[in-house]
């Protein structure tokens, strides 16, 4: 008895798993994660925050655009993915409402 007992409620935890895998947002998520992971591979953080902690404030803007401009095109890509994977999250997580219905007349 236990062992079916064990068998059936890890199909449920199994089922619930998938289920909450599924969500957009849930997606979003692990795929923001592994660009950020794969951004590490392309860029030092350290270095970064390192070299913004010695640049002057009025300077950020000039700073920004030699980084972007003198980086290589994966980066770039990495970082084009995780801006529109976060803007998009919040069109995927906002609830649908109404929406359109085809009703014959």
């Amino acid at each position: 008895m236990k062992t079916l007992q064990r068998k059936i409620m890890r199909g449920i935890y199994y089922a619930y798993a998938l289920r909450l895998a599924s969500l957009p947002g849930v997606f979003h998520g692990f795929v923001m994660l592994g660009i950020m992971i794969a951004l590490t591979h392309f860029v030092s953080i350290g270095n970064v925050i390192e070299n913004l902690s010695n640049i002057q404030l009025s300077h950020v803007g000039t700073f920004v655009y030699n980084a972007i401009s003198t980086t290589e095109l994966w980066t770039l890509i990495l970082i084009g993915m995780f801006v529109f994977l976060s803007l998009s999250l919040r069109f995927s997580l906002e609830p649908k409402r109404g929406g359109y219905t085809f009703i014959r007349a």
